[in-house]
This record gives structure tokens, sequence and C-alpha cells, in this order.
């Protein structure tokens, strides 16, 4: 069995984008991280699972790169919103683990805006991730020849929390 067909997948439809989320809130990504071409804006639903049963869309803009089909997501903005939203709908989900999954055709994204759908229709119109990574950055500075640069560690979410 190829790797292909053994890999599972959420939606009905084939994956789209490749996902990076960026841990890093003082850092931003103006050029691919990948291949160094600029980037611009796409604005799209993302879908992400919140632990223990909860899906949302939530319509949201990614720096994306044209070059390797790369939607850039940035994982403070993204608590934030979830942490707002959670607040006033399930206080105590807030905090809880979370996946984003991939992303909602638009035109199916208002109509679920307007009447809600059963996930058994909603699938038909969600594509998984090709790929997912949280991106890690090396510390800057000078180092001696033959050393590696530290990881920086990011920092710890200050809206995603269990209060």
């Amino acid at each position: 069995m190829n790797k292909k067909s053994a890999q599972k997948r959420f939606g009905h439809l084939p994956p789209k984008y490749k996902f990076s989320l960026n841990p890093y809130p003082e850092m931003r990504f103006t050029s691919c991280s990948h291949c160094g071409a600029k980037t611009g804006q796409r604005k799209l639903p993302l879908l992400i699972h919140v632990d223990p049963q909860h899906l949302i869309a939530l319509n949201y803009t990614c720096r994306y790169c044209s070059r390797c089909n790369m939607l850039f997501g940035h994982k403070h903005e993204i608590e934030y919103i979830l942490a707002e939203m959670f607040k006033r709908a399930d206080p105590g989900v807030v905090g809880n683990r979370y996946f984003i999954i991939g992303t909602v055709e638009k035109k199916a994204w208002r109509e679920g805006m307007q009447a809600p759908k059963q996930l058994e229709d909603a699938l038909d119109f969600i594509s998984d991730f090709k790929s997912f990574e949280e991106i890690r950055m090396t510390m800057g500075g000078w180092f001696k020849e033959g050393i590696t640069p530290p990881v920086m560690e990011p920092p710890k979410s200050t809206d995603w929390v269990k209060r």
C-alpha cells in the first residue's frame, strides 16, 4: 500500500494547500520561509477542531505563497479569536487542545453562516491540508563555526489558557 492511500482524510475534497503555523507573535513573514518569494494574502475559512467536539469554520486572512501553495497562519491571532468566541459560547473549552484541519469552500461557508449544515453534508466542501507544520526559528547572533544556533522557544499563549 502506498503512502497516499494510507493517509486518512477528513474532507471529501482533495487537499489544496500546505499550512505553516507561526507561534512567534513578534515575527511576521513577508516572504516565504521555504522558497523566499514574496507572500500575498488569502482570506479563507479555516476548519478548526477544538476538543472535545467543536468544529469551527473561521474566516481568517493568512499570508500566502503562490509558488509553494503555502498558507501561513499566526497562532496568537487564531487563539485570540477562538478565546473570544468561546468565552461567550462555552467558557470551559478555552485552553483545550485544537487542531487546524483544512479549509472550507467559501460559498459553503457563507451558506453555513445562514443555515448550519450537518457534518455529513459539510464534508463535501472541506479540503484537508497537504501538510501541516509549526514554524521554529533559531536564535540570531554569532556562533563558532560548526555550532548550530539553538532553537527559540515560542512564548506561551496568553489568550488560549484555562482560567
